[in-house]
């Protein structure tokens, strides 16, 4: 099933509050493309119902971007929302249990050190910014981000059944 990308945005912005941080707009994107990445890394499907570009700062949802873009650099103090209203997180137990384990592996970093994270060499937002050759917002294919998030799930399972 797939969701609205704000859906998954309104899921962190709780997460961080919860726990008593505050979220930007950039470490907002990069949360929601890396629960869209290791969702697609495990299940082969997207997370999110909308594609992801490759911008000069790493992979953006334009949606989360539109939506946030007024706090700029600094924390987020509202949830998003669509046609005036806010867009409920998602109910799904499961889901949720793996959007808190995205949190607990990502929640910590910084948006600039998450930003430098998806920009790895061979990382879908590489691979594209590379074939893209300048074109601005070129959309990051989804069996780029299922491939290269499949290959680190599949690595994390085999370290798991070593240890």
């Amino acid at each position: 099933m797939l969701h609205s990308p704000k859906a998954i945005a309104n899921y962190f912005i709780d997460l961080a509050k919860s726990s008593g941080q505050g979220i930007t707009p950039m470490k907002l994107q990069k949360l929601v493309y890396y629960a869209n990445g290791w969702y697609a890394g495990y299940t082969g499907q997207p997370l999110i119902d909308e594609a992801v570009e490759a911008w000069p700062y790493g992979p953006v949802i334009p949606s989360l971007y539109h939506e946030f873009k007024r706090f700029g650099s600094a924390e987020i103090d509202g949830k998003a929302s669509e046609d005036g209203k806010e867009v409920p997180a998602p109910a799904d137990t499961e889901l949720r249990q793996f959007l808190d384990n995205v949190w607990k592996q990502y929640g910590q970093f910084t948006g600039i050190r998450l930003s430098e994270m998806t920009h790895a060499l061979g990382s879908p937002w590489d691979v594209t910014w590379k074939a893209a050759a300048g074109v601005r917002n070129a959309g990051i294919p989804f069996e780029i981000i299922a491939r290269h998030f499949k290959q680190a799930a599949d690595t994390a399972q085999q370290r798991t059944h070593q240890s």
